[in-house]
């Protein structure tokens, strides 16, 4: 070996100079394991069911950490049987464990925010310290990140155990590869994207696992609840459910009643995600053609120019049909998102499988552009392909979803423990209401689905039934709630959670925070890190002192954060519906659907107050 490649190899050994300054905490590796797959010695490795790490990992030192893992969960089930441990905290790591059926485990390491800086000794001298921020990551929010992807996981692939088991409750080798494909293909971009630095995300997304409900006017809540039954007696009950979101903010508009509400808060992030990866998708197509049209621009001049750039810019396509995406969507790149629909979930799609467009109209359109006014997002869905000599062509791609979830169709009972397949199809409308439907996972609905003129059939209905009208008074009545809750006051920010509904309403996520206005952007409170750890310090309160009504805590950077939780015994006075108002804010569709008896019937309500000189009978005021 020459001395230059001995150099080489010392210069990689040798140790990097820490940087000074705070490193954000970063997952060190997660994995699924099930000590049951592999009891023995000699196939211990099967117990891991999936494995990822920062770093190449040998597969001794993967069966240590998992083995770890294994023994850290049973010496403490030795003292509480019943409540397996949920996190370890160690100097430089912490540890996280979560089971979500019996017998799997899933299990993720995150090592610490780190912060270096150089301090003076009593000598004066410099030296170098080294501060692992543990106060930065909170339990609660790191196990919810493990409980969104199983939710996750389980809307678009099942549970565990429906693919690993038989009906005899036995499994093999090729269901076990069924198994780790799924969870691989889910998992392998899904935990990586996670930025453990926003806590609004977890906060907001996971640790609240509930739904923003949009306050309607009870008779446009009648409205579409009319048009759901007259969809549903049309299409021959081939559609069984029905839930509108407003992806401005992620809120639920409506839904069937029959539809359960944990389902709509799984289904909703699926459906947002899909939205948002749309936009994405429109915003590069709209970048290629404008990068183009920058490239041909010196080439032409004059009238050539004009033309060219008219074509490029598929102006001319609005005289003409174009398929099932409507001329006014095409600016639906600029469409804001909410924080929830950030939340990134590989989609475990089959692959799709590019279908000449289909020609029902002497242009080649699906559907006629006077009722043209939205865009499927799955099922056959609107693409372009490049051909041989670089020309685009119309195609349309088959992208059916399938999703499991615990409602059933036909008025039968939910299930304990047993999910419904059906066939997720999302319609994103012009004025940003996606509707997404939910159809039986049957070969009649497959076929349904397969065909173009079930796509033109269902849009041209709805139009029919004042669609439009419908949804441009829904936007109004939207935008009027919304104004007048930003409205509530520049100094407070307000959250409501109800456990038996998940029904969220928030005022701490401001589209005011992250505008352009440097006015509007001073006038939001901007809630930091320290704001929402507190939050949730708070929670745990009231989780650790049984029936524990008020918390209040004042923070070293003067605010104020407070909490209230009634419980189910003060909800008969604090719920009475009045019978004249104008509002009806879904409560027939939430508050009325049966309830799991096992969860806890309590209603949270939390208050920041940023202003310095607040008091505490101020608080008290706002809380009460």
């Amino acid at each position: 070996m020459s001395s230059q490649e001995v150099q080489s190899i010392n210069n990689d050994d040798a140790p990097i100079s820490p940087r000074l300054g705070k490193n954000s905490p970063i997952l060190s590796y997660f994995c699924v394991y099930n000590p049951s797959l592999g009891p023995h010695e000699e196939n211990t490795k099967d117990q891991i069911l999936y494995y990822t790490a920062k770093k190449v990992i040998p597969a001794d030192v993967k069966m240590k950490q998992v083995g770890l893992a294994q023994a850290l969960v049973n010496f403490t089930s030795t003292f509480s049987p019943s409540h397996p441990t949920q996190n370890v905290h160690s100097q430089k790591n912490r540890m996280i464990f979560l089971q979500p059926e019996p017998g799997f485990w899933m299990h993720m390491c995150v090592e610490l925010g780190i912060l270096r800086k150089q301090i003076k000794d009593s000598k004066g001298k410099e030296k170098l310290v080294t501060e692992y921020l543990d106060s930065q990551l909170n339990d609660s929010a790191l196990e919810a990140v493990l409980k969104i992807g199983y939710e996750q996981f389980k809307l678009l692939n099942g549970t565990f155990s429906s693919i690993i088991y038989d009906d005899k409750k036995e499994t093999n080798r090729q269901r076990t590869r069924s198994l780790m494909h799924a969870i691989e293909e889910f998992f392998s971009e899904w935990i990586w994207k996670w930025d453990f630095d926003r806590l609004d995300i977890m906060t907001f997304s996971a640790v609240f696992n509930g739904v923003p409900v949009q306050p309607v006017l009870r008779a446009n809540y009648l409205n579409i609840n009319k048009l759901d039954e007259s969809i549903k007696t049309n299409f021959t009950n081939n559609i069984s459910h029905l839930f509108v979101l407003n992806i401005q903010d992620g809120g639920l508009v409506y839904r069937s009643p029959d539809l359960l509400i944990d389902d709509v808060c799984a289904l909703r992030k699926h459906v947002l995600k899909k939205v948002e990866n749309h936009a994405k998708s429109e915003k590069r197509k709209m970048d290629i053609e404008m990068t183009m049209m920058k490239k041909d621009s010196p080439k032409v001049s004059g009238l050539k120019q004009f033309t060219k750039s008219l074509s490029q810019s598929h102006i001319l396509s609005y005289f003409s049909a174009g398929g099932s995406k409507s001329t006014d969507t095409v600016n639906s790149s600029a469409t804001p998102t909410s924080a929830a629909a950030s939340i990134d979930s590989t989609l475990a799609l089959p692959s799709a499988l590019d279908i000449p467009t289909a020609t029902s109209s002497p242009n080649g359109s699906l559907v006629p552009e006077n009722i043209n006014q939205g865009i499927y997002l799955t099922g056959l869905v609107e693409s372009t392909a490049i051909g041989m000599n670089g020309e685009e062509r119309p195609v349309t791609k088959s992208d059916l979803v399938r999703v499991y979830i615990s409602s059933t169709y036909n008025g039968e009972q939910p299930r304990e423990n047993q999910l419904t397949e059906y066939y997720s199809l999302v319609y994103k409308h012009k004025s940003n209401l996606v509707w997404s439907f939910l159809l039986p996972a049957t070969s009649k609905s497959e076929d349904l689905l397969s065909d173009p003129i079930f796509y033109t059939d269902l849009e041209a209905y709805m139009n029919e039934n004042n669609l439009e009208g419908l949804t441009n008074v829904l936007v109004e009545n939207i935008a009027s709630v919304q104004e007048k809750s930003f409205n509530l006051g520049k100094n407070y920010k307000c959250f409501y959670y109800d456990n038996a509904t998940l029904n969220i309403k928030s005022t701490m996520i401001d589209p005011r925070s992250t505008s352009k206005n440097p006015k509007e952007k001073k006038a939001a409170i901007q809630v930091t890190n320290e704001m929402l750890l507190q939050l949730l310090e708070v929670r745990e309160d009231f989780d650790k002192i049984p029936r524990t009504s008020e918390v209040y805590t004042r923070s070293t950077v003067n605010h104020w954060i407070a909490g209230n939780r009634l419980y189910n015994t003060l909800r008969a006075s604090s719920s009475e519906y009045d019978a004249n108002t104008v509002v009806h804010e879904n409560r027939s569709s939430i508050d009325e659907c049966s309830r799991d008896d096992g969860m806890d019937d309590y209603t949270e309500m939390y208050l920041i107050a940023a202003k310095k000189d607040t008091s505490l009978a101020d608080v008290e005021g706002k809380i009460v």
